[in-house]
């Protein structure tokens, strides 16, 4: 893990994205963040190391970037994992919750409604 300063492409996602000191930003098998991560977070994480191995590095930025419908399929595969890696119920719960609102928030460009992220995440 790396800080979140390092983070090459960070003035391309701040012209993109609401980016704030505790965003994180997962980028060729590097994580940069400013905060220790639980370990839910960083299977997250991790999901997105694998999708831009399996769509390759460049070609994963530019449709993150760029391709609403590319960025939603991507972050609802990572938030499944994530909250998949949670044990507690209770903790299952909550994350999901927090999960529905970051993915429904200018975070991700307001990509879907409140209640569409809490059933794509289900």
């Amino acid at each position: 893990m790396r800080p979140q300063k390092e983070f090459p492409l960070l003035d391309d996602f701040k012209k993109r994205f609401k980016v704030t000191e505790d965003t994180i930003f997962a980028y060729d098998h590097v994580i940069y963040t400013n905060n220790e991560l639980p370990d839910h977070l960083v299977m997250h994480e991790l999901t997105h190391h694998f999708q831009q191995d399996e769509h390759g590095l460049d070609t994963w930025v530019y449709n993150y970037l760029n391709d609403p419908k590319f960025r939603l399929e991507m972050e609802v595969e990572a938030y499944r994992k994530q909250l998949a890696h949670i044990q507690d119920p209770k903790g299952k719960a909550i994350t999901l919750m927090v999960s529905a609102k970051d993915l429904s928030s200018e975070l991700y460009d307001n990509l879907v409604t409140y209640k569409e992220a809490l059933n794509l995440l289900k």
